[in-house]
Parts: structure tokens; C-alpha cells; sequence
């Protein structure tokens, strides 16, 4: 982020949009997994998998806001 702040003149716009470009990417990863690899999961992998994914979607959509209230 320090790079990307340097990049942008610490706009904080731009560092938001990179946060959530991250935090998509988890999210997208983790739906992913949950949906294709859910045969293969024992059910407390699958308890820790969801639950993870809980954390970081709230996470993404906290990032998301704060970008979209950024001017």
C-alpha cells in the first residue's frame, strides 16, 4: 500500500480501490472453494471455510463503503 500511496499522491480513492481489488479477489477465491470444493470438506472444514468467508465479505463491504463515501 505504501508503493500504491507513493503511485497515487496518497489519494485515497485510488488506495481504496486497491483494498477492495484485494478484497474481491478473497472473496471470489473463498465463494470459489465453498461452491466446487464442498464434496471434498469435512463439515468443520466447511464451518471454518464459511465462517471465514463471513469475516472477510463484511471486511470487503467495509472497504467498499468507505471508498464509495471517498471523494
Amino acid at each position: 500500500m505504501d508503493v500504491k500511496a507513493a503511485l497515487t499522491g496518497k489519494d485515497r480513492k485510488a488506495i481504496l480501490n486497491s483494498c477492495e481489488y484485494g478484497e474481491d479477489v478473497a472473496v471470489n477465491t473463498y465463494e470459489k472453494a465453498l461452491k466446487d470444493d464442498i464434496e471434498d470438506l469435512t463439515s468443520e472444514q466447511r464451518e471454518m471455510l464459511e465462517a471465514q468467508y463471513r469475516l472477510i465479505k463484511a471486511d470487503h463491504d467495509k472497504v467498499k463503503n468507505l471508498r464509495d463515501i471517498t471523494s
